[in-house]
């Protein structure tokens, strides 16, 4: 299906094991790895890593995601990590978005998605502020992090598997009162031609 100049190419993505994970070559060559799962399921997670090699539409659907959920009524949010690293998420975003956010968090139940965009792109160009951007998030979700759930995407040549997911538990923590009916930690997952992961 082609909506505003996007091809939903109906993603199936595959759980990524630590041992692929480490093997950064075998991703970027993309593999069949067959059925899996769509992007409805892998919403569900609280905090997920998409990995995926340069050219394969990360961004894209990204974006389409956080646009079709906002069409369903819900509150989901794109963000660019390299500039979350020099701006607050409420800088970053548009006006109409901003109210969505403020929105948001006086809703008090439901859930938000937010999308940040290119880790391998924000080392690139920032160096490592991972961290730094990561914070900003933090101190904008306070208060609502039980109800945020988190997609980051990123080349799997630059994921650092153990550094980077630590950086993710330690900044945006699954909170221990959330729901037990999802899945509680950080996740990695990839598919035919990208990736992601359960970050939580």
């Amino acid at each position: 299906m082609r909506m505003n100049g996007f091809i939903d190419l109906d993603r199936r993505f595959h759980p990524l094991t630590d041992s692929e994970m480490e093997n950064a070559e075998s991703l970027a060559a993309g593999s069949d790895y067959g059925s899996g799962i769509g992007w409805p399921k892998l919403l569900n997670y609280r905090r997920l890593i998409l990995l995926a090699e340069a050219g394969a539409g990360k961004t894209a659907e990204m974006r389409q995601q956080a646009k079709r959920l906002a069409e369903e009524g819900r509150f989901a949010f794109f963000v660019e990590l390299e500039s979350l690293a020099r701006e607050s998420v409420e800088d970053i975003l548009l006006a109409d978005a901003r109210e969505r956010l403020d929105e948001w968090k006086t809703d008090g139940e439901a859930p938000a998605w937010f999308f940040l965009d290119a880790v391998d792109e924000l080392k690139l160009t920032s160096g490592s502020k991972l961290d730094h951007a990561l914070r900003r998030l933090a101190t904008t979700l306070h208060g609502s992090l039980d109800r945020a759930r988190i997609v980051i995407s990123c080349r799997p040549s630059d994921w650092r598997p153990h550094v980077d997911a630590a950086t993710v538990n330690d900044r945006l923590p699954v909170p221990a009162q959330a729901s037990a009916s999802l899945p509680s930690r950080p996740s990695t997952y990839s598919s035919t031609r990208s990736g992601a992961s359960p970050a939580g």
